[in-house]
């Protein structure tokens, strides 16, 4: 069978995040039962990596493999229409047939998301701490993650992990009116990574912690280290890049 890349965008709010779960809905799980529906056979769907539960994606990309005499976008438009408004297939495109989507892929771009007043609006895709934030602080923390370091101590523990080494392309704070977002690329992710280097970085604008202590945790130097995770809510999975 032929094989494509999907791109999806989805908001996590009411999703137990993207890999299938028993028991519990999920993005993968949501898009593979209508294909198998439409399809009438099982159909697999290959993500380039999980979202936790409550992550929002705007690029999210997957692979599958499809029968030969499929109409694709008559496919497409009827696993949109199935999946409700909280999902959606933005593109589709054919690749050969060894491309996989977690393996090719380069690098992901994430954004994380605070406000500066709590807005009914945005409640759900981002995070208003409440506090006053000094951006100085944040960016400083930015600066320390660029380059390659062991995250292990800005992650929860995963029995899957074969290393917890992860090399960050850049890391910075953006001020925007009524808020602010971290944006990180990296080769790879470790899980609650994101949101725990923000949580933990917002504990130093706000004077809880030290920026000292914010690179002892870098540097695997605590026995215990004390990262603070921030809400799922504010973060975005913005894209993810593959060789041209």
């Amino acid at each position: 069978m032929p094989r494509f890349l999907l791109e999806i965008e989805y908001k996590g709010t009411d999703y137990s995040g993207w890999q299938i779960q028993p028991d519990a809905q999920t993005i993968e799980g949501v898009l593979e039962s209508a294909f198998s529906r439409i399809l009438q056979q099982p159909i697999d769907i290959i993500g380039q990596g999980r979202t936790d539960a409550g992550v929002h994606a705007k690029g999210q990309t997957a692979h599958v493999d499809l029968p030969e005499d499929s109409d694709i976008y008559k496919l497409i438009h009827g696993v949109n229409s199935l999946v409700g408004h909280a999902i959606h297939i933005k593109h589709i495109e054919p690749v050969s047939d060894d491309f996989h989507a977690r393996f090719d892929a380069l690098t992901r771009l994430y954004r994380y998301t605070v406000l500066d007043y709590p807005s009914p609006l945005l409640i759900d895709q981002a995070w208003h701490s409440g506090n006053k934030i000094k951006l100085s602080e944040l960016r400083a923390c930015a600066e320390l993650i660029e380059g390659e370091h062991d995250f292990n101590g800005f992650s929860k523990y995963n029995e899957e992990n074969f290393t917890t080494l992860c090399y960050i392309y850049r890391a910075k704070w953006v001020n925007e009116p009524n808020y602010i977002y971290f944006e990180i690329e990296a080769n790879r992710f470790l899980r609650n990574m994101v949101r725990r280097l923000v949580g933990t970085m917002m504990e130093v604008s706000r004077g809880k912690i030290s920026r000292a202590d914010f690179s002892k945790i870098l540097n695997n130097e605590m026995e215990a280290p004390a990262a603070y995770t921030a809400p799922a809510k504010g973060l975005v999975l913005q894209e993810v890049f593959y060789k041209k």
